[in-house]
């Protein structure tokens, strides 16, 4: 802060003080003059009432005695006080005096009455209880206003006196008792700041700004001590930066190695979970270890049980000749080499330095120019399923850091291998599964068949014999060939649906694809079916859209589906309706029957549609069937490339529904 500044401080102090010195002179001027102004409007009422009351006195005999030149006297008389403008005396309607001033010799009486610069009084003139007429008097305020402007100009000349006076003298004293000792106290601030702690400081005032030249004094000599610490804090911070930048560095360095090995894991964990190409795998683990534990070369080795030989399956920054010799080599479990004591102890062995092992069996590693080795064993629990072999051509131990990290990466070498070994196992139990299956779909299609021949046989003869066609049969024996009969065809539809399946699993089923009525199927259906719904007494209901399109697709077996959904509706519905419903949507049929039944739990809905399923077995093994219907309806549906679900509300019905395409060009699958 310059001198400039405190004479600025100055000027606003002296500004300030003369400010609010100004407010007070023009309220006490405001309040002044309009004190004044009243005080004259009420002089000048009281002179029009004085004229107006002498008017009263003079003025009853002259009128009394119609003594006009009397009256006009008066009038001219009243006009001796300046302010009086306008006198009007009238006698009933008869005007007997009229007086303007010659300033306003053109106005008339409207005039003085509308204008506030007048003030108009009007009084009856009364002659022994009686009126003798009334005067009318206008009074200017034109002096007034006069004195008024007169005394506003001498109160506000005298404010300005007064303001001038102040701020000069404010502006003197606010220098002299504030600008100059505040300017030394500024220049000796300036020394402190700028480093000169040995200025002197003026303290001689006893006011306000010497006891603040006091603190500043006081503050310069905290400031000599502070500077003091502040320099000791500063070698020691100095010296803590040195010492903590060196930290940080050697944590940083640590921190992305940690990274580039948080990295390598991912990498590693990536492929491992996302291939089964066990080589892929493994080159991947091998080329991370080598680098992590800044070694020259890598080699994992794959362990056979049934040579009990460690084989090569992999390297990593050796050449062609040495890995054709480690080939050559075959080490086994338990030998002097590095990862045959490895296997043997089941843990990490490493050689520091194998120019100090002259006796090493393998003396292709020297030859290649290694001159240290770390193996690790890889066991998955006591199976031993190979080793990783890592070697650097400069002598010297691996730290505890690369072999923790070479650990898990022997760990993800295990995984990897167990893995592929796993899946070829599974792929093989998949082929013999394949194999098994088919052979079952084959087998139960053949017998299927050589069973449904000699039982066709069967019921055709039992139907010629209950015709008579070999003579009249005795009514016992009629009643067992009837039960024969029905059994037989029992057995026929349940033969019927298993080699169907056995069809289609062994993809010897096909469609035969033909126009067909949606409408015709149904009705078709629904006939063959009649007479299970009346023997029950259920109502059996259609409702079909108008208009279906003509279709295309195997109608028997879209048949064979509907009679299948119908005939379960039927068996499990005790009372109430079946409703079977068809529209056309979108290039699809869709098809839905519904029942009053007993319903299917949510636990069930999960399984109806599989092979050999029934709902609630111990209620429905009382209606019969092997549970391969709905299966079989399933198949067929999705080989016409429509879908089949259904829904339930338990102790309320079912609603079995289908759609198709309405055209089915191709079998799916096909």
């Amino acid at each position: 802060m310059d001198i400039d500044s405190f004479k600025s401080v100055s000027r606003r102090f002296s500004t300030a003080f003369v400010g609010v010195v100004t407010i007070i002179l023009i309220v006490f001027s405001v309040f002044a003059i309009s004190l004044d102004s009243a005080r004259v409007n009420k002089d000048l009422g009281r002179r029009l009432d004085n004229a107006l009351e002498l008017s009263s006195v003079s003025l009853p005999t002259p009128l009394w005695n119609l003594d006009n030149n009397i009256v006009e006297d008066f009038v001219a008389a009243l006009f001796l006080d300046r302010e009086i403008v306008y006198a009007e005396v009238v006698w009933g309607d008869q005007l007997i005096s009229k007086k303007v001033s010659e300033k306003y010799s053109q106005n008339d009486v409207a005039y003085f009455t509308g204008s506030k610069q007048f003030i108009n009084k009007k009084a009856d003139i009364h002659f022994e209880g009686n009126k003798v007429g009334t005067i009318q008097l206008v009074m200017s305020r034109g002096g007034v206003r006069h004195k008024f402007i007169l005394n506003l100009i001498r109160v506000i000349s005298l404010a300005a006196s007064i303001i001038i006076a102040v701020f000069i003298t404010s502006l003197l004293i606010s220098r002299k008792y504030i600008t100059r000792p505040l300017s030394k106290l500024q220049e000796s601030a300036c020394c402190i700041a700028g480093g000169n702690l040995a200025s002197p400081v003026d303290k001689e005032g006893d006011d306000e700004i010497g006891q603040l030249a006091l603190h500043l004094d006081e503050m310069r000599d905290s400031l000599k001590r502070l500077f003091s610490e502040v320099n000791k804090s500063k070698e020691q911070i100095e010296e803590y930066s040195r010492t903590l930048e060196q930290k940080v560095e050697a944590r940083t360095h640590e921190l992305a190695k940690s990274v580039e090995e948080l990295k390598a894991l991912g990498e590693v964990s990536q492929v491992v979970g996302s291939t089964l190409d066990l080589d892929k795998v493994l080159s991947s683990i091998v080329r991370h270890a080598v680098s992590f534990s800044e070694a020259d070369g890598g080699i994992i080795f794959t362990y056979g049980e049934a040579e009990q030989v460690f084989d090569l399956r992999t390297y990593y920054g050796v050449s062609e000749e040495y890995v054709e010799a480690l080939r050559k080599s075959r080490l086994v479990k338990g030998d002097n080499s590095a990862l045959g004591q490895a296997a043997l102890s089941r843990s990490p062995v490493q050689i520091p330095d194998l120019s100090a092992v002259p006796d090493y069996p393998l003396s292709c590693v020297i030859d290649e120019g290694m001159k240290a080795l770390l193996a690790l064993p890889l066991y998955n629990g006591e199976e031993l399923l190979g080793g990783l072999v890592v070697q650097r051509r400069k002598a010297g131990g691996f730290h505890d850091r690369g072999v923790n990290m070479l650990q898990t990466f022997a760990a993800q070498s295990l995984l990897a291998i167990r893995n592929a070994r796993l899946f070829k196992e599974i792929e093989e139990k998949g082929k013999q599964l394949a194999r098994a299956d088919k052979h079952k779909s084959e087998f139960l299609a053949n017998m299927s068949h050589e069973l449904r021949t000699p039982l066709n046989a069967i019921l055709g003869y039992t139907e010629l014999i209950l015709d008579g066609i070999y003579g009249a049969v005795p009514e016992q024996i009629d009643e067992v060939l009837t039960r024969l009969e029905k059994n037989g065809r029992h057995l026929l539809n349940l033969i019927n649906d298993v080699l169907d399946l056995s069809k289609i699993e062994a993809g010897r089923f096909s469609l035969s694809l033909n126009d067909y009525s949606m409408t015709e199927l149904i009705q078709t259906v629904l006939i063959s079916v009649e007479s299970l719904a009346s023997e029950k007494g259920l109502s059996l209901k259609v409702e079909l859209s108008d208009n279906l399109p003509l279709g295309k697709g195997d109608d028997q077996r879209l048949a064979q589906v509907l009679l299948n959904l119908l005939g379960n509706a039927i068996k499990f519905a005790e009372e109430g309706e079946v409703l079977v419903q068809a529209n056309a949507l979108e290039q699809s049929f869709q098809v839905s029957v519904s029942d009053t039944g007993a319903g299917i739990s949510d636990d069930d809905l999960q399984i109806v549609f599989n092979e050999f399923q029934q709902v609630d077995g111990s209620s429905t093994k009382s209606k019969g069937g092997t549970g391969l219907g709905l299966a079989i309806a399933k198949k067929i549906i999705e080989m016409h490339g429509g879908r089949i679900w259904v829904t339930s509300d338990l102790g309320k019905g079912s609603i079995f529904s289908f759609s198709v395409p309405i055209r089915v060009e191709q079998q799916v699958g096909d």
